[in-house]
């Protein structure tokens, strides 16, 4: 007996339909497995692409910018979606945990690019320790990203300061 396309016998129109909703999962891991190009979402990602611009004198433009990329570890390009926080010609991320790859590849090695809105900057990232500063910051994050401000007193998080990697 012939069957016509996307039908056939129980077993293989079960199969199909298996294997239809099992796609997107096979996407993902193909994207995991590339290890290439910007973090989709939460999912991170390998080495940014573009064109490094000059460092910003002013970085107040971010306030209105949800997400930038990351890139760390220069050897083995590894990026993520962060938020980020400017204070003049300084730019911010936050860690949640000091223990996040990505935050590991900092104190490993302070190079890191970051994407914001196409443009790449090189920086050193240094991780804050003022408790000063690390205060103003928090205040800017929560008001930001309208964020508990428990999360910030609960958790091994860290604040990085990303200053312009001059040539």
């Amino acid at each position: 007996m012939l069957y016509p396309l996307r039908t056939g016998p129980p077993f293989m129109q079960t199969l199909f339909t298996y294997s239809l909703a099992r796609t997107p999962l096979w996407v993902v891991g193909a994207v995991l497995l590339s290890s290439c190009g910007a973090p989709l979402g939460p999912i991170p990602g390998g080495e940014l692409q573009g064109d490094h611009n000059p460092w910003p004198s002013d970085w107040s433009y971010v306030e209105d910018i949800e997400n930038v990329l990351l890139e760390t570890n220069p050897d083995n390009p590894y990026s993520v979606t962060i938020w980020g926080v400017g204070i003049g010609e300084d730019f911010f991320v936050g860690a949640s945990k000091r223990s996040n790859q990505w935050a590991r590849n900092i104190e490993a090695n302070p190079h890191v690019t970051i994407d914001v809105e196409g443009k790449l900057y090189r920086a050193l990232a240094v991780r804050v320790v003022d408790a000063e500063l690390s205060n103003t910051l928090g205040e800017k994050f929560i008001a930001k990203y309208d964020m508990d401000p428990e999360t910030l007193a609960t958790n091994d998080g860290a604040f990085y300061h990303l200053r312009a990697l001059t040539p």
